[in-house]
């Protein structure tokens, strides 16, 4: 029995090694993926978009890839001039090299506002969640005390404090709590929550969070007492997600469950609207300078730059379709029915090809596997491990199954007939 388990082992790893290298034969010269590896910025000089990606030319018997510079028509730039066509982005080089403008657009601008309005933000859902939170108290910064008595759990009627020291729950504490909660309108459970990225943020405003009613609430605590506030919904919407970041133009993106995004300044609770098409199914990054906001919008088919000024008016828009998958990578669905991608804007992501070939091919193999088994003689239980092997991993199970020889004795004394 054991070398069949050790049989099982060689034959999987067999298998992965396979699926990466088998791949590799289906590429063709453009690549349906060609779209992650695009970066775009927005001229103020020029009012268009900039685009950069690789192209890629034989050049003596090789293969050379650069980075190419284009705007929105198609007409290429020179790489020593998008820092000046850009120079918000790029104020810390022009200034390095005494070719920071005096004034962009007619507005006067130094090298240090420009340099410090720039900032990057990734529109994405919270991260792993642990299921326990730290309230650190509003006035913690004056002294600098973190009790680990601040960390809490929700619960299906409300919250609990822990107590780590004993392992044990701080029942007056979470009666508190608890009554504040109920007092405000909050109802258990806490289905969503969110919490500032900035460290004096979270001290002072704490977490915000839905309630099973989809009600959105913000819960902090000051000098150990509870402050809940019931906050209005953006145009009375259900919030799907806060993404905070560290800007000082606003607190927070806003988006709702119908996909409408809103910014929520830092000096007020209102929000406003952001004039953007819808964020469901999409993958959104933001980037921004003195003059814009920058968002990247990136479905499955296609990827829309919007640029919008700082009094949120439209500005400009482009949109990019992506590649038509390429014959090399249908035919690689027969090996594998997934791609793993990875870019700066979209993060890591799978691309779906179509499993009915997968399976197919799946089919296919197993049966002649297990005829070419029963030809070669083999006992039942070989012909059960290898077949399966194949039916779940296709050609590179096939390839990891017949790699790895068993021993003469797994095969019957006489070869079936």
């Amino acid at each position: 029995m054991t070398h069949k388990i050790l049989h099982i082992i060689a034959a999987l790893f067999t298998a992965v090694a396979a699926a990466l290298v088998l791949p590799h034969f289906c590429k063709s010269g453009r690549s349906s993926f060609s779209h992650l590896y695009t970066d775009a910025i927005y001229s103020e000089i020029l009012q268009d978009f900039i685009f950069s990606r690789y192209e890629s030319v034989y050049e003596e018997g090789r293969m050379i890839s650069y980075t190419v510079y284009r705007d929105s028509q198609g007409n290429r730039i020179d790489r020593s001039a998008v820092d000046s066509l850009s120079p918000l982005n790029n104020a810390t080089q022009l200034a390095f090299e005494n070719r920071f403008p005096d004034t962009i657009c007619g507005v006067a601008v130094t090298a240090r506002q420009a340099e410090e309005a720039v900032f990057r933000h990734r529109i994405s859902m919270p991260a792993l969640d642990y299921g326990l939170y730290d309230l650190v108290d509003s006035h913690s910064y004056l002294s600098q005390k973190f009790n680990t008595q601040d960390l809490l759990r929700f619960t299906a009627t409300g919250l609990e404090f822990l107590l780590p020291e004993s392992n044990s729950i701080d029942t007056a504490k979470t009666r508190i709590f608890d009554r504040a909660l109920a007092e405000s309108g909050f109802e258990a459970p806490m289905t969503r929550i969110w919490s500032p990225s900035n460290r004096t943020d979270i001290e002072q405003l704490g977490f915000f969070l839905n309630d099973r009613n989809g009600r959105l609430f913000r819960l902090s605590m000051t000098e150990g007492a509870p402050v809940v506030e019931p906050l209005a919904r953006p145009d009375d919407k259900e919030v799907l997600l806060m993404s905070f970041g560290d800007e000082e133009d606003f607190l927070a993106i806003v988006v709702t469950t119908d996909g409408s995004s809103y910014l929520m300044p830092r000096d007020s609770v209102s929000y406003q609207r952001l004039p953007l098409p819808s964020f469901t199914g999409k993958s959104v990054s933001l980037s921004g300078n003195l003059f814009y906001y920058f968002f990247t919008l990136d479905a499955a088919d296609s990827t829309e730059y919007v640029v919008i000024d700082k009094a949120l008016r439209p500005v400009n828009r482009y949109v990019s379709a992506h590649p038509a998958t390429d014959n090399a990578f249908k035919a690689a669905d027969y090996l594998l029915p997934v791609r793993i991608t990875q870019s700066a804007s979209s993060g890591i992501g799978l691309r779906w090809g179509n499993p009915a070939h997968f399976l197919l091919v799946n089919v296919v193999l197993a049966i002649v596997t297990l005829l070419l088994r029963r030809r070669q003689g083999y006992k039942l239980p070989i012909l059960v491990i290898d077949t399966l092997l194949v039916l779940l991993l296709g050609l590179c199970g096939m390839a990891g199954a017949f790699a790895i020889p068993y021993r003469r004795n797994d095969k019957k004394d006489k070869l079936p007939l």
